[in-house]
This record gives structure tokens, C-alpha cells and sequence, in this order.
């Protein structure tokens, strides 16, 4: 519990700063160049994304390492296609390696226009399939989630995040995962990527990547 209690602290933390560096760059626009905050966030971009993930475990005795990709495809304003892949690779335990692999297709909407605050909520369906001591196992998947994407800076964009899944075929069906994630624009193509994420069972996630805008 008290962890929960920390991973919301940092969320509403990061969205507390968020706040109060977009008033600060509110009352320095005149003096700052003028750049669309729409121009460089991530939602409304056509973008593609690599992450790689350390998964430090809440129960498990062995920690995990988890590779991302995900493309996003403006639809109309206000609503983005998001498709995602995951496989993350278990550490050696007992002689095998357990992993578990996830396919899915999100439709995002969210507030469109030049705005340095943009909520949005999500709904998709995935597949997901897993393996343990050569045990195999496969679900399909209902996902729904929210967040805010705080443009912090013409460069920088801060997202606290909430993401739910349902896996009926699973012996665990429900995964809720909290948590916060940063880009940064170096170049107008190419982002850095950082993110913090706790999921129900207390496994905690560090994420690196980087994006690319087409």
C-alpha cells in the first residue's frame, strides 16, 4: 500500500510541475519565439517509437527486460491510431526463461488545437501470449486508460498516465499500471524518451526510447 501510495505521489507530482512550468512559459511567450506547442507534442503526430524497459518485480524473484514499438497515425483532429508491440524477456530462473509477448490496436481521443493541457482517454483490444516452464498461454485483451499530455516546453511534453487491460484467457485477468513518461524533442524528427510505471502486482518499470516524427 505504501508504495501505491508513493508511485501516486510522483504521478501528481510530475502533473503539479507540469502545470507550473507551462503558467511560467504562459507569462514568457512574448519574449520566447513563437513555435506551435501542437507542432511538437506527440498527440495529433504521425510517429514511430522504440523503448527498452528494466521491469524491476513486485513478487517474482528475477527481474525482466522489456522491448517496445509503437506507431501513431493521426485519424482526424482530436483522434489518433496508436498500435503498440511488447515482448518482455524474464531473467533465468529454475534453467528457463519466461516471457510474455502483447499485439494492440488503441483509438486515442483527446483535445485538439494549440493547447499546453490536452486530456485524453483510450480504447483498444490486443493479444497477448505468454510462456513459463514450457507452459503456454494466449488472451485476447480489452484495454482502456486516460492522461494528460502537459506541453512543459515547445521541446517538452510531460504525460501522466493510467492504463487498464483485461486478459480473460489469464489466470490474473486484470492489470492496472500508473505511471508518468517525458519526450523530448532534440531535433523536430527525433525525441528522447523517458518513463516511470508501477503496475498492480508492484512491478515497477524504467523506460528509455526514442521517437521519430515522420
Amino acid at each position: 500500500m505504501k508504495q501505491k501510495i508513493i508511485l501516486h505521489s510522483l504521478v501528481f507530482a510530475a502533473a503539479a510541475f507540469g502545470l507550473t512550468l507551462s503558467a511560467r512559459a504562459e507569462t514568457t511567450a512574448a519574449a520566447a519565439p513563437a513555435v506551435s506547442p501542437t507542432s511538437l507534442g506527440l498527440l495529433g503526430q504521425a510517429y514511430a517509437g522504440l523503448t527498452y524497459s528494466y521491469v524491476h518485480p513486485g513478487s517474482s524473484p528475477v527481474s525482466s527486460n522489456r522491448y517496445s514499438f509503437e506507431y501513431n497515425q493521426p485519424l482526424a483532429a482530436g483522434f489518433d491510431a496508436l498500435f503498440g508491440y511488447d515482448r518482455t524477456q524474464a531473467g533465468l530462473l529454475a534453467g528457463d526463461r519466461g516471457y510474455a509477448q502483447s499485439l494492440d490496436a488503441v483509438l486515442r481521443a483527446f483535445r485538439p488545437g494549440d493547447n499546453r493541457i490536452k486530456p485524453y482517454v483510450e480504447a483498444g483490444i490486443g493479444f497477448d501470449r505468454t510462456k513459463f516452464a514450457g507452459v503456454r498461454d494466449d488472451s485476447f485483451a480489452w484495454i482502456a486508460g486516460a492522461g494528460v499530455e502537459f506541453q512543459v516546453t515547445p521541446e517538452v511534453t510531460v504525460t501522466p498516465f493510467l492504463r487498464y487491460t483485461r486478459t480473460n484467457g489469464f489466470a490474473d485477468r486484470n492489470t492496472a499500471e500508473l505511471g508518468v513518461k517525458a519526450n523530448y524533442w532534440v531535433t523536430k524528427q527525433l525525441a528522447l524518451t523517458a518513463g516511470l510505471g508501477r503496475d498492480d502486482a508492484q512491478n515497477t518499470s524504467y523506460k528509455l526510447g526514442i521517437n521519430v516524427r515522420f
